[in-house]
């Protein structure tokens, strides 16, 4: 078990585009390949509104931790839900979701398999950029 569970305060859906044959044509269809797991977004580096010809955005770079098995891709869009793992706590005033894309991924492994701190976790690098409302 994880010692930091509690940690993953936060909660994501991961989409990834695949490929698929529909009606004999192969198609790029974005699908989902995991919801609800536990995760936590942490180290925000979020920089000024950036003013731009046709509109204004806000880019910011995140880094988000989650168990090792969870399959994760550069690439995939990840909806994470801040506070989505709180149920019941504080989690009907915390919740936001917010839309990442994510950087390659990397495992860190426990040297004995975990049995002795248990502090396996995958971490991943996030971009985030919207435009601004």
């Amino acid at each position: 078990m994880f010692a930091l569970n509690n940690w993953y305060t936060d909660s994501m859906d991961v989409y990834r585009v695949l490929e698929r044959e529909i009606d004999g044509v192969t198609r790029q269809q974005r699908e989902q390949i995991a919801h609800g797991v536990p995760c936590r977004v942490y180290s925000s580096q979020v920089n000024n509104l950036t003013p731009r010809e046709t509109a204004a955005t806000v880019r910011a770079s995140e880094k988000l931790a989650c168990a090792v098995d969870v399959d994760i891709m550069a690439g995939d869009e990840l909806l994470v839900t801040r506070g989505g793992n709180l149920r019941g706590r504080l989690y009907e005033r915390t919740v936001q979701r917010v839309r990442y894309i994510a950087g390659e991924p990397q495992d860190f492994f426990d040297p004995v398999g975990g049995a002795l701190t248990t502090l396996e976790h995958k971490e991943v690098g996030l971009l985030r950029e919207n435009i601004a409302r």
